[in-house]
């Protein structure tokens, strides 16, 4: 309690020098920060021996350590919980975010390759997503792959077990047939529908259609999810065994963020990574018509270059905007 009150009272020096600590430490790489370095920053004005005093009473309410002698300081998590808290409004951040699938995919890839981090996204929920065409692909020797269209050009993919006769002809005219079907139906609407109209469908397809429906309706109700650039955590930690970055991850974050709105980060005692500490969470949820959909996650090394990457997420504009 008494540590808590000590960092609550840190007076306007010292949370400038903490700042830079963290703003030096967070720039990639991840180095102890010399006090020496800190005196050098542009506006600071203040010598060595004042940072290193400053540095020490840092060091001494748990908010920074030192992993060598004379190596600098390196911060908490502590000190990450107390700088993400008290230099950002994070709740203030992003707020009831509405982007499009391609918005969401393309934030991701662009984070991801930016800053050398994983990004995991739940991608929106699919069932009430209108369909404006739907093509059949000749996938491979055992299936065909169907491609759910919207007006956006985005597509929901689902592979099918070919029919016994799965001829060009056959293939084209079930294509035309699910487009009768799906034609500017939702996807729950347009799986109904093929139910409903299947004594109207191609013969040579009719002992494949319950199959083919119970197929789809599973695909459009599961949750599903993208991850991109997971190798780059590998590089960068020392880490035992693979993470489990998918689906149960983003439950795991949905779990421990309920009715969190705007940017929350989650340090590495919050996270279910029990073999490496060297992660956080940065997150934001997503919604569509103010309905909640899934969450963005950025899954990082508490080096990466965090002011940055909750810049990214700054830079979003509110519906109401």
């Amino acid at each position: 309690m008494q540590q808590d009150v000590e960092i609550m009272n840190l007076n306007p020096r010292d949370q400038q020098i903490f700042s830079a600590v963290m703003s030096l430490y967070c720039n990639g790489e991840g180095q102890p920060v010399a006090s020496s370095r800190i005196a050098k920053q542009k506006g600071m004005a203040v010598c060595s021996a004042t940072v290193r005093n400053a540095m020490s009473r840092l060091e001494k309410i748990g908010l920074l350590y030192s992993p060598h002698t004379s190596a600098g300081r390196v911060p908490t998590n502590a000190g990450f919980d107390y700088w993400l808290n008290e230099f950002f409004p994070l709740t203030e951040i992003a707020q009831y975010w509405q982007p499009a699938q391609a918005q969401l995919v393309e934030m991701a890839h662009g984070i991801s390759q930016r800053y050398q981090v994983c990004c995991c996204v739940g991608l929106p929920q699919v069932s009430s997503q209108q369909v404006f065409r739907v093509e059949v692909l000749d996938f491979d020797g055992n299936d065909w792959l169907i491609l759910l269209l919207d007006r956006a050009g985005q597509s929901h993919n689902i592979c099918i077990h070919k029919p016994d006769d799965a001829s060009d002809t056959i293939r084209y005219q079930f294509a035309t047939w699910l487009n009768t079907v799906f034609s500017q139906q939702t996807l729950m609407e347009g799986l109904y529908r093929m139910q409903a109209m299947a004594n109207t469908a191609p013969r040579n397809c009719h002992d494949s259609l319950n199959q083919w429906t119970r197929e789809l309706s599973q695909k459009l109700g599961s949750d599903n999810s993208i991850v991109v650039g997971e190798n780059y955590l590998y590089r960068q930690i020392d880490c035992e065994q693979s993470l489990n970055i998918g689906v149960s991850f983003l439950n795991f974050v949905e779990d421990k963020l309920a009715f969190k709105n705007g940017v929350s980060v989650l340090n590495t005692a919050q996270l279910p990574f029990t073999d490496c500490d060297e992660l956080m969470v940065i997150s934001v949820p997503y919604f569509q018509n103010h309905e909640y959909q899934s969450r963005f996650c950025v899954i990082c090394p508490k080096s990466a270059q965090i002011e940055a990457i909750i810049q990214e997420f700054k830079l979003i504009e509110s519906p109401d905007s």
